[in-house]
């Protein structure tokens, strides 16, 4: 896979929650035994304080573009850490191969992302498999909870499909 450019016609699909949206966060709000992924360094943080073991936690050390410390229950999470490049607006191809190694690999793990971290969520639910779960942050609202499903995986394929008709070129 050549590394992907969201078109500017597709921010606005993306900026509407794409699964259920979790106001207050808590445990009991999973109802899967699939494994999980989380997206952004508060719902990371967040899922891992409430005791949750995620298999793989996604970040960039930013919260809405704004550099922040690392949440010490990230720093903390015993996984094995990869880092991967995926400036702003983009898909790589790291990206893509982190969260495979990950997905395909038996222990937990945490992908830094140098650049932005905001379009993983794609990445995510296009490589777990059905029943897994994926969360990420919705700005100044909460969780969104995304089952991993075949209607998930069509949205995102259906995104994944635009980005790569928009013309894209490797990023450079």
């Amino acid at each position: 896979m050549k590394d992907l450019k969201l078109p500017e016609h597709l921010r606005e699909k993306l900026k509407k929650p794409f699964g259920n949206l979790i106001r207050e966060w808590d445990r009991s709000n999973l109802k899967s035994s699939g494994l999980i992924i989380c997206v952004g360094d508060k719902t990371s943080e967040k899922v891992l304080g409430s005791g949750v073991i995620p298999k793989i936690c996604i970040y960039d050390g930013k919260i809405m573009r704004r550099e922040i410390k690392i949440p010490e229950m990230i720093d903390n999470f015993n996984a094995e850490k990869i880092h991967a490049k995926n400036p702003a607006g983009y898909l790589t191809r790291d990206l893509f191969d982190s969260v495979r190694r990950a997905l395909n690999s038996g222990g937990n793990f945490k992908i830094f992302v140098d650049g932005e971290e905001d379009l993983a969520t794609l990445a995510a639910i296009y490589l777990a498999p059905i029943s897994s779960l994926v969360l990420y942050g919705q700005p100044k609202e909460g969780i969104v909870m995304v089952n991993v499903n075949k209607k998930s995986k069509e949205f995102v394929n259906g995104i994944l499909d635009e980005m790569i008709k928009s013309g894209n070129r490797n990023f450079e």
